[in-house]
């Protein structure tokens, strides 16, 4: 009885390492499989459903030139990690985000940028890997990418509203 007590008493502490060790080794296994900002794009996308790991393998199979990876995230993967969303090469949110968003978006074509879904007519792109809101959504270059000046960027952008 005595020795199960003494377990007990010591499980928060296995919990908390046993915490530690799983975050460590995420964080080292994500230095060790990233790449360089100018050797990926980054994709956020403000929806209320997204398949990112689907939809990474699809973009992958055609990479823009000099583009070793893509990464897809949703808007709250930021709050887990240290990418800043203002560091995003792509951007598909809803029409509410957008005089939000002021300086941090790049129109791709048109005024208010590209539209990839119309809730009236429920026809959009990317429909396989994304579940949108009831309303309009469009896709937007980020202002600050590392890709706007090389047009990697843009021309995964019209990838994407090719799918």
């Amino acid at each position: 009885m005595k020795t199960l007590k003494n377990i007990l008493s010591q499980l928060h502490s296995f919990a908390l390492w046993a915490l530690a060790s799983v975050l460590l080794w995420g964080w080292i296994f994500g230095l060790a499989t990233d790449t360089t900002p100018d050797k990926k794009i980054m994709i956020f996308c403000h929806v209320p459903e997204l398949r990112d790991v689907e939809l990474t393998m699809a973009l992958e199979e055609d990479l823009p030139e000099g583009i070793k990876m893509v990464q897809v995230h949703p808007f709250d993967y930021v709050m887990f990690d240290t990418v800043s969303i203002t560091r995003a090469d792509i951007l598909i949110v809803p029409a509410i985000d957008v005089p939000e968003l002021g300086d941090e978006i790049v129109p791709l074509e048109g005024e208010e940028g590209a539209q990839v879904y119309d809730p009236d007519t429920g026809e959009g792109v990317l429909l396989d890997y994304i579940t949108y809101g009831e309303e309009d959504y469009y896709l937007f270059l980020g202002a600050n990418s590392a890709h706007l000046e090389d047009g990697a960027a843009a021309e995964m952008a019209k990838q994407l509203l090719g799918m």
